[in-house]
């Protein structure tokens, strides 16, 4: 499922009609592991919440950096991503993050971004831009939770590694 479209539809000898069914399943998938977020709290350690993450971003072949937004109950209101980069790195703007947060009314954040490394170990830019959006944050009262490094071989919390 984690593979490229165009890597599957060549192990598949060229068929289109599979591709779409692996396509259309995937959507219904993550459609159910969201579905399972919506309405609750939302918590870094969630295993519903890694589940998602996982399936949304583990295998992706460049760096994402992705948003939840949550309310004041932590029930997510946005899942958005806020920056894209390259196979070892990603820039986002704390500035549009915390825009993007007073648009929707979010009181607090969970910063997740993914390592198609394979390894969740977070780089001392990680950390940076991660200082940088909480320093930010905190002047409008908006708490980031957690950052959540997503990659193949497992998930990397900055609050539980006493990053954040």
């Amino acid at each position: 499922m984690s593979a490229r479209s165009a890597e599957r539809i060549e192990l598949l000898d060229d068929s289109i009609e599979v591709e779409r069914t692996f396509i259309c399943f995937r959507r219904a998938m993550t459609q159910m592991l969201r579905g399972q977020l919506v309405q609750r709290p939302i918590l870094s350690n969630d295993q519903m919440l890694l589940d998602y993450l996982r399936s949304r971003m583990a295998f992706e072949p460049i760096e994402q950096l992705r948003v939840l937004f949550l309310n004041a109950g932590n029930e997510l209101i946005g899942d958005e991503v806020l920056g894209v980069g390259s196979v070892s790195g990603v820039y986002a703007s704390p500035r549009e993050i915390l825009k993007r947060c007073l648009d929707l009314g979010a009181t607090a954040i969970l910063l997740v971004h993914n390592h198609p490394s394979g390894c969740s170990k977070p780089s001392h830019a990680d950390r940076e831009l991660t200082e940088k959006i909480a320093r930010a944050a905190s002047c409008l009262n908006v708490v980031v939770h957690d950052h959540l490094i997503v990659a193949r071989n497992g998930t990397t919390s900055f609050r539980k590694a006493g990053y954040l």
